[in-house]
């Protein structure tokens, strides 16, 4: 394919994108709320597959939404939630009370992922599950937290709550905020413009990086 050819298909793809996206918008405006909420979500998830391949959709979805999403919130880890994914994990069974010790310090306070994998490696029994932990600590995040108790629930059960409040939960002492159609739909709408951004500047797919 021709450089100019390559460069048309890929500003006509985003242009398109673009317009789906900006729909969502109106989608929610006309009180479709819990409609363009998924239709958020499963773009994030299908722009997280495209640019990483990840079998995993919730790995893929996190991840783009850490890395790409320029929202803070999205990296930070919630002691709940990792304490479940540590309970998981059949093989810490003896060290759960150190590891449960080290996560309870964080009290309600959300944590830095990194700050939370250096409060915890002491306790961990091997190099694997060191390597596990790094692997998995994403699937504490607020990113992943809004995969299972947003995207997956909307799917899944017609019923599920629109938003999501962490009410007792705080970073660096402030309320966190509520997962909401806006709080997506501003990080969907930044990796769709990195996206085009990247692709038109290298002519050639994002997703090909």
């Amino acid at each position: 394919m021709l450089e100019a050819d390559k460069a048309f298909f890929i500003k006509a793809y985003f242009d398109d994108l673009k317009g789906r996206v900006a729909f969502l918008a109106e989608l929610f405006g006309m009180g479709k709320k819990d409609e363009a909420l998924m239709l958020t979500c499963c773009y994030i998830e299908a722009l997280g597959t495209r640019r990483f391949g990840h079998a995993s959709k919730i790995r893929s979805y996190s991840r783009i939404l850490i890395e790409h999403g320029r929202n803070d919130l999205w990296q930070l880890v919630h002691p709940r939630q990792i304490k479940a994914v540590l309970n998981s994990r059949v093989s810490l069974a003896a060290e759960l009370p150190a590891l449960s010790a080290a996560v309870d310090a964080s009290g309600n306070e959300l944590v830095d992922p990194d700050e939370l994998v250096a409060r915890l490696d002491p306790s961990l029994p091997s190099l694997q599950h060191k390597a596990w932990l790094r692997e998995n600590v994403f699937r504490g995040s607020i990113a992943a937290i809004s995969y299972e108790r947003i995207r997956s629930e909307l799917v899944h059960d017609i019923s599920a709550a629109s938003t999501l409040s962490f009410s007792t939960s705080t970073y660096k002492g402030a309320p966190v905020p509520e997962l909401s159609f806006e709080t997506l739909f501003v990080s969907l709408q930044v990796i769709v413009t990195t996206a085009a951004e990247a692709s038109a500047e290298a002519n050639k797919w994002w997703f090909e990086a």
